[in-house]
């Protein structure tokens, strides 16, 4: 993870390089810049996941840096260290989506602390997107088990449910999408699967969740949110019913 100090004044860039509690942030780079020029270079070549900018610069203005990050780096978490508290200011700040509005002077402890923040921030982005991208690979294999003509009602049910698990789905929405009745289409699922639509999705659901499961970088409640389960008891009792032990039990056993 990497950071970007822009500051027109070395002496506050030193500062803040020998004040701040580096080892206990553990960036992988710790770059600086003194001007928007600069700083645009940087970007350009390296990857910016955190960005401190004063405001007033030779050349642009650090809220023209910011708003050329939202453009280029719109994953970079933002703050503002400046020495002006103008109310125009700050509320450009906030519209940029600035994460912070600090003012100079400030002490370096509490600097350390907003820093902890923001790369708690970047790295929560990272894992949600983790997250995403597993969900999605393993929702496409799971629609290649359907995919076909889809020629009738049930395999087109059944092809939108294997592709869509993250989100919310209902029986009447899905007998809408594939042009027959509610009834109708649960028949259909009795016949095939022995089981209603609703509990072919749940069983989905949960077969997704055992996979997200086996990561360790996963908390349970995040599994359960991403597979569609608000209710964290409610995906326990489902999770306990399918594969006959809490989401608890399954991780252990599965990390042993």
């Amino acid at each position: 993870m990497n950071i970007l100090i822009v500051d027109d004044e070395q002496f506050a860039i030193q500062g803040m390089l020998d004040g701040i509690n580096w080892d206990l942030l553990g960036f992988d780079k710790v770059l600086t810049a003194c001007s928007y020029e600069e700083a645009v270079s940087i970007v350009k070549k390296t990857h910016v996941d955190i960005l401190v900018s004063d405001i007033e610069m030779p050349g642009e203005s650090g809220l023209k840096l910011i708003a050329y990050m939202n453009e280029h780096s719109a994953n970079t978490e933002c703050i503002i260290l400046t020495c002006h508290d103008e109310f125009d200011y700050a509320q450009t700040a906030v519209r940029l989506n600035c994460m912070e509005y600090v003012l100079k002077p400030v002490r370096y402890q509490k600097l350390t602390e907003i820093l902890l923040r923001a790369r708690e921030k970047v790295n929560q982005r990272r894992q949600n997107e983790q997250i995403r991208q597993y969900g999605q690979q393993f929702i496409d294999s799971l629609a290649k088990e359907t995919k076909g003509d889809a020629v009738n009602a049930l395999e087109m049910a059944v092809e939108y449910i294997d592709s869509h698990l993250a989100e919310e789905l209902s029986v009447r929405d899905l007998a809408t999408l594939c042009y027959v009745s509610a009834d109708h289409l649960t028949r259909l699922f009795k016949k095939k699967y022995g089981m209603t639509v609703s509990e072919y999705i749940q069983e989905k659901r949960i077969r997704l969740a055992g996979e997200l499961l086996q990561r360790e970088d996963l908390t349970i409640s995040m599994v359960a949110n991403t597979v569609g389960f608000g209710n964290y008891s409610y995906f326990t009792e489902q999770f306990k019913k399918h594969y006959g032990m809490t989401p608890r039990e399954y991780q252990k056993q599965i990390r042993k």
